[in-house]
């Protein structure tokens, strides 16, 4: 499969968002096209930022030097947009 799908919650928002990410991209895109695609979802209530990391449900960083396939994320998993 080229894409997994996670659960977003997004703090500014409080809503959770699932999405499909392609798999063989930077998560420094990967972020891109989250905030683009809650962006989308949300009506235009979320403003895309500069900086913003992804953090697991244990709240830790996810590093964005590595491309999603190696992040870390699987189907299934929560994530947090802060």
């Amino acid at each position: 499969m080229n894409k997994i799908l996670i659960t977003i919650y997004v703090i500014t928002l409080d809503e959770e968002f699932d999405l499909l990410l392609p798999i063989g991209i930077p998560m420094k895109e990967a972020i891109n096209l989250i905030q683009e695609s809650i962006y989308d979802l949300s009506n235009g209530n979320y403003q895309k930022q500069e900086a913003i990391n992804l953090y697991n449900s244990d709240g830790l960083l996810i590093n964005q030097n590595n491309i999603v396939r190696l992040s870390g994320l699987k189907n299934g998993t929560k994530v947090i947009l802060a």
